[in-house]
This record gives structure tokens, C-alpha cells and sequence, in this order.
């Protein structure tokens, strides 16, 4: 029977050591938000990401911007966080409308202000060992992957995602940690027995219960990054009741990846305040 990694639990500790640096050393961060559009989903991200912001102490600027607005008009938005030198970090909330381009809007923030890691100029120095800035995502799978206190030398792990471009930082924080990356697509034809071989499996495909009993490893680490609505329920990517008696150690959805990668948003905008600003 699996032991659940209690991503909330753990995000709650980050979030009142965060609170209590910033109180202590007097820290004024600040991290900017871009919403463009009125994707509910995005729109509940951002909501959580103000109240954490409001719960440590860091200011929170939010942009809500039209639906239909030009890419002229969010580069110019974002070419003034760029230079607003109260502003710490810079986070637009993907996805975005249809007729703007991801990267090109990515590519407009400034790299020592991209919170999120996206940049290329980021994704390149980390995946040569040139940066100490973890993005979020990436160091808050890597903190629930610690937590199931297992040996990880050596240890072999699977990335399901349907883009690489995101989940390139991880595979290198793996390898840092002696631990082998492989990334796969989801409609990869051998992705069932690739997938149980793995002893990290970690999912971000945005399709419920993609991942079966049959396609995990026994006593596995499963790390759920999928969000899914059915009915009026949230799941994840893989099918929790289902692998729950074989795998060792699973993330719920809810509380597993989400809380965790909020809390390493704080967390990042706080040491780009401490590394750039004070």
C-alpha cells in the first residue's frame, strides 16, 4: 500500500519559513502576474497565487488583461515590468489566448525576472549547470520526490509529458541528484512498458487516469502533475484507487503538485529579491 506525499502539508512548512525570513529580515518582495483573458482555470491559479503571496509577505501586482488584446499591447506591459525596479519577479499565467504567441511573450520578460524558468536563456544555463535558480515546477516535483525519504541513487525515473520544453530543467536536476531521466510523449506506442519500469514516474499530460495499474512499477514513486475535471471532481493523470495498493509512495490531486509549486513560486521570488534587489 502506497504512502501519500502530503504535497500541502510540506507546502505549508515552505510557506511559514518564507513568512517568518521575510518578516525577520525585513524583506519588501514583489512578484507581477499577468492574466490574460477569462480561462476559469487560470483565473483560480492566480487567486491561489495572490492569497499565498498575501499568507508571506510578498506584494502581489496583478494584470488582468482583454481577451483579445494585441501582443504589441502585453509586450508592452510586460517591457515595463521589465524595468519597474520594485518588481522582483514576472509570472504571465499560461496557457494564453489562441492568437498570441507563447514564445514570444516568454522570450519579452527578463530572464533575472522569469519566475517561472521558461526563458530560454534560463532552460540553457540550467541545462549546462550555469545557473543556481530552479524553476518551480521543477524543484517542487524534486522536493515531494525527497520526501518519500527513499534512496534515490541510481534510481531510474519517467517523465510523461506531452512537451519536453518544460520538464528539460527536471531531467538535469535529476541526473544532478544520480537519478536517470527519460522523457516520453503520451502516445508513445511502448509507453506502457516503459512506464513500469520506472521507479519515479512522474505524469503532466492533462488526461485523467491515463496511467493504469498495469503501467506502474511496484513500490514505485508516482508523482501526479495532471489536473483534470470529471464531473465535479478533480483528478489527476493517473488513476489513483487503482495503482494506490502497488506503487509505494503517490501524490494526491489535490494536494500534491499544486501547493508544492505555488510555495517554490514564493520561494524563487524571494531569493530573486534577495539576489537582484536588496
Amino acid at each position: 500500500m502506497a504512502q501519500i506525499i502530503d504535497g500541502k502539508a510540506i507546502a505549508e512548512k515552505i510557506k511559514a519559513d518564507l513568512a517568518q525570513e521575510i518578516f525577520t529580515n525585513f524583506l519588501r518582495p514583489s512578484l507581477a502576474v499577468l492574466l490574460i483573458g477569462n480561462d476559469p482555470a487560470s483565473k483560480l491559479y492566480v487567486s491561489l497565487k495572490k492569497k499565498a503571496c498575501q499568507q508571506v509577505g510578498i506584494n502581489f501586482h496583478e494584470y488582468l488583461l482583454p481577451e483579445n488584446i494585441t501582443a504589441e499591447k502585453v509586450l508592452e506591459c510586460i517591457n515595463f515590468l521589465n524595468n519597474d525596479e520594485t518588481v522582483d519577479a514576472i509570472l504571465v499565467q499560461l496557457p494564453l489566448p489562441s492568437h498570441l504567441d507563447t514564445n514570444t511573450i516568454i522570450q519579452a520578460i527578463d530572464p533575472k525576472k522569469d519566475v517561472d524558468g521558461f526563458h530560454p536563456e534560463n532552460i540553457k544555463k540550467i541545462l549546462a549547470g550555469k545557473n543556481t535558480f530552479v524553476p518551480g515546477l521543477a524543484l517542487g516535483i524534486l522536493k515531494l520526490i525527497e520526501a518519500s525519504n527513499v534512496d534515490l541513487n541510481n534510481k531510474s525515473a519517467v517523465i510523461v509529458a506531452k512537451s519536453d520544453v518544460f520538464f528539460q530543467p527536471l531531467t538535469k536536476i535529476l541526473a544532478d541528484k544520480n537519478i536517470k531521466a527519460k522523457l516520453i510523449a503520451p502516445k508513445d506506442p511502448n509507453l506502457a512498458a516503459i512506464s513500469k519500469r520506472a521507479d519515479i514516474l512522474i505524469v503532466a499530460v492533462g488526461h485523467a487516469f491515463l496511467i493504469k495499474e498495469d503501467m506502474v512499477k511496484k513500490d514505485a514513486i508516482v508523482i501526479d502533475v495532471g489536473t483534470n475535471k470529471v464531473g465535479d471532481a478533480v483528478v489527476g493523470d493517473v488513476d489513483y484507487s487503482g495503482v494506490f495498493e502497488k506503487v509505494g509512495h503517490i501524490t494526491p490531486v489535490p494536494g500534491g503538485v499544486g501547493p508544492m509549486t505555488v510555495a517554490m513560486l514564493l520561494y524563487n521570488t524571494v531569493e530573486f529579491h534577495k539576489k537582484y534587489r536588496k
